[in-house]
């Protein structure tokens, strides 16, 4: 299979190029930056197209010309959900690709409608395709990508105290999947017969506590680091501290205050669900908190 990857460079993306080599797939990237790429993956590219902004619409012609199936990886931002995204679409129809798995990888967004300012727009793609489109995308739900939580949002992981922030109750979990796991439940998922029906998928690697958290790092590190808890205040605060921002803030500055939107409705239970589908990939192993921790000694 010919698979094409859409801002392959990311941290989503790299994940996915590299499960799909590893089963023996063809793969071509797409992205503004090749340098980006690991020599692991880039030495083993079919091709690399280079898109020149968001809506290079020849480039993405060029890019989907005899591909067997779309992984659509580009960064979570509300131009790149709505537009890049629904262009990429449509060179695939032009293409005549039937199998395209959309950027999805959220708690479900299909709840709670007008919480969210980016889960909104990402809920108005999937609607604007199901009415317009032949293509019938693979949605899936993965609840927090643990590499953004202790990677990317110091917000949340303070790498350098070893402190993990948070609000509401120090038990209630939250649903996480890394992004290898991530890649391997997508290759099983555009791999299958019935891949071109599209749908929802529902999936996880772990879920965990603050205080698992805490605990399973400092396990994971074997006593030579100990990690702790800084507590923000409850829901409410959380709640209090989103309202603030949103009317304080035009929706075009929502990275300012929208933290507090994932502080407040994770725990709050409001974009929840059950990951029924991981008994569908067997072969999909899920990785644990403590492995996670194990795996990446830089977190």
């Amino acid at each position: 299979m010919l698979i094409l990857i859409a801002g392959i460079t990311g941290f989503v993306g790299i994940p996915c190029a590299r499960a799909a080599l590893t089963r023996g797939h063809k793969v071509r990237g797409l992205a503004r930056n090749v340098n980006r790429l690991p020599e692991d993956i880039s030495d083993r590219l079919e091709s690399f197209e280079t898109l020149s902004n968001n809506h290079d619409i020849a480039e993405m012609d060029r890019a989907v010309d005899g591909i067997d199936a779309i992984i659509c990886a580009f960064a979570g931002l509300p131009e790149l959900f709505m537009e890049s995204q629904l262009l990429l679409l449509r060179a695939a129809e032009r293409a005549g690709v039937k199998v395209f798995h959309a950027s999805s990888w959220n708690y479900d967004w299909r709840r709670s409608p007008g919480v969210h300012e980016i889960y909104d727009d990402i809920r108005a793609f999937a609607h604007h395709v199901e009415i317009s489109s032949t293509i019938k995308p693979i949605y899936m739900f993965t609840g927090a990508i643990a590499e953004y939580y202790f990677k990317k949002s110091p917000a949340d992981w303070d790498s350098k105290t070893k402190t993990f922030s948070f609000h509401g109750p120090s038990t209630q979990p939250t649903r996480y999947t890394t992004t290898n796991d991530i890649a391997n439940y997508v290759l099983e998922a555009i791999t299958t017969p019935n891949a071109s029906n599209g749908g929802y998928i529902l999936v996880q690697s772990f879920e965990a506590s603050p205080e698992d958290i805490i605990k399973e790092y400092n396990a994971a590190r074997d006593g030579r680091v100990t990690a702790k808890l800084n507590y923000l205040g409850t829901l409410g605060d959380a709640k209090a501290k989103l309202d603030q921002g949103r009317a304080i803030y035009e929706k075009r500055d929502w990275s300012k205050y929208l933290w507090y939107c994932y502080q407040y409705h994770i725990p709050s239970g409001s974009w929840d669900y059950e990951p029924k589908d991981v008994s569908r990939f067997p072969n999909v192993r899920q990785t644990s908190l403590y492995e996670f921790f194990r795996q990446n000694p830089d977190v």
